[in-house]
């Protein structure tokens, strides 16, 4: 009797505490975790310009100081043009970017403290006071109208820029963030940003071709110095690349999935002129979209393979 008494007195104890935490712990807000932002980013200087092709996307939660957080992920790759291709690629793999909490119809980003991320209150003629303003130039409303997004009228922040010789975010979605991506600068000299598209569990609702907004970001075709096809494409066991070479080159093939993780490497080869092919079989590998990236020194090459 004792024993069920005790077991019960801890229960109760546990349900008590889990609700003062949760009293404690103010909410994240009402942002759609199911969000993903397709972005390219470009740095550029006087020696070399790196490009960045990444998605972000919202993947758990955290609580730092009693404030909730939803934490944003980045998937995705990027490489420089500094030297001769080929180019050397770099994969972003499920890397938190940051954590971001909704309050007040405000957008608040964890930078190391709290900082205001966006503003969905503003008026025609406010400034805009951003963290993503972080060039520091000054940026005011312009005009204000709807969207429709999702069978939701959403407000459009149309901004003006005043600054010489600097480009920049055209305006600001309600629930959705700048044109220039969702952490990015809205202004910028040296970089250049741009949302491809905006998406729900999937499926992409803005952009400016939301039909060919690949929200899974892989190898993407930079450059064709080769031309490179896969036969038969779809396939179910294997598949063959066929290319065709103009002068002798040395070849490196290599298989990346949807999440820009290497799955299949070849050794350097030097190879004559004329009409080549590679088979691959994925083996166990899932099925899916594959990339089959042909580098040499006339460029990089990619095919897009679907496994069934």
């Amino acid at each position: 009797m004792k024993q069920g008494i005790r077991i019960r007195t801890v229960a109760l104890l546990w349900i008590l505490l889990s609700a003062v935490s949760s009293i404690q712990a103010q909410s994240a807000g009402d942002i759609d975790t199911l969000s993903e932002w397709r972005v390219n980013f470009e740095w550029y200087d006087a020696y070399y310009t790196t490009y960045k092709f990444y998605r972000l996307y919202i993947s758990g939660d955290t609580v730092i100081n009693s404030q909730e957080y939803y934490k944003v992920y980045l998937s995705g790759y990027w490489y420089d043009d500094y030297g001769s291709p080929p180019y050397v690629y770099h994969y972003y793999n499920h890397v938190l970017s940051n954590m971001i909490r909704e309050e007040d119809d405000k957008w608040h980003v964890r930078s190391g403290v709290d900082k205001l991320l966006y503003d969905y209150r503003m008026e025609v003629g406010d400034t805009v006071n951003s963290s993503a303003n972080a060039m520091g130039d000054i940026i005011t409303v312009d005009s204000i109208d709807e969207i429709l997004i999702d069978g939701e009228w959403k407000k459009r922040f149309h901004l003006q820029l005043h600054c010489s010789f600097c480009g920049g975010a055209e305006y600001i979605i309600e629930d959705i963030g700048a044109t220039t991506g969702l952490f990015n600068h809205l202004t910028y000299y040296t970089t250049y940003s741009e949302l491809i598209c905006f998406a729900k569990d999937g499926v992409s609702l803005w952009g400016a071709s939301t039909e060919d907004c690949d929200l899974a970001v892989s190898i993407e075709e930079i450059e064709n110095a080769i031309r490179i096809s896969a036969y038969p494409n779809p396939f179910t066991t294997s598949t063959t690349l066929e290319y065709e070479l103009y002068t002798i080159c040395n070849i490196q093939y290599t298989v990346y999935n949807m999440m820009g993780e290497m799955v299949f490497y070849s050794q350097e080869n030097m190879l004559s002129p004329g009409r080549h092919t590679i088979t691959w079989s994925p083996g166990h590998l899932p099925a899916g979209i594959y990339y089959g990236v042909l580098r040499s020194e006339e460029g990089v090459s990619v095919v897009k393979m679907l496994k069934e």
